[in-house]
């Protein structure tokens, strides 16, 4: 893994490989990217279990620079983000909000209305990467937090966009490792785009 200054576009970064480090726009890393190859774009019946599964939430997908972050919004992932055991500093996660290039977020309802997650993410013209997620830890044996990617893949493919990036997995130590089963699951090693072979 390594840090770098890059000038590309996100597009070009994504596409070799790279990851944006959460503290700063301009910083991307190698570390074993993911994605899903849009073109190849199936559910499987695993998939539509999830969807079932997770029919009793409701998301809206609302543009960064209309979202309000305020302070209850970052007690609320702070909170989760301590009980879960991430180490995720909270001025990383107001940064990856308001100063990156991360321009959407999926905020998850549950019935009573009540925010049980977020997703940050980015959208151009032909791509998307689901960048970071939080949710409520009573969740974490749920089928919500894979829903939350799978729902970013379904979306970026009514949006005729190529690719959704999906950030890191790693074959060996299993980071990851449920993405293997989303709709066209690819990951870059030896500096390339591969599928994956379960």
């Amino acid at each position: 893994m390594f840090n770098q200054q890059n000038t590309l576009s996100p597009a070009n970064n994504y596409q070799n490989g790279l990851l944006p480090q959460r503290n700063a726009k301009n910083l991307w890393y190698s570390d074993s990217s993911s994605r899903s190859n849009l073109k190849e774009f199936s559910l499987s019946s695993e998939n539509r279990r999830i969807i079932g599964k997770t029919d009793i939430y409701k998301f809206q997908l609302i543009p960064l620079s209309d979202f309000k972050y305020t302070p209850t919004i970052q007690k609320t992932i702070f909170k989760w983000i301590k009980s879960i055991g991430w180490d995720f500093p909270i001025s990383s996660v107001k940064t990856i909000f308001t100063n990156h290039i991360f321009n959407y977020v999926y905020v998850w309802l549950d019935s009573d209305n009540n925010a049980v997650a977020y997703s940050i993410c980015y959208f151009d013209s032909s791509i998307s990467h689901i960048a970071y997620v939080f949710y409520d830890p009573e969740l974490s044996h749920n089928n919500l937090p894979i829903r939350l990617t799978l729902q970013t893949i379904i979306d970026s493919h009514d949006k005729n966009l190529n690719y959704c990036y999906l950030g890191r997995f790693n074959p060996e130590t299993k980071l990851g490792y449920y993405k293997r089963n989303l709709p066209g699951f690819e990951y870059f090693t030896n500096n390339s785009w591969q599928k994956y072979s379960l």
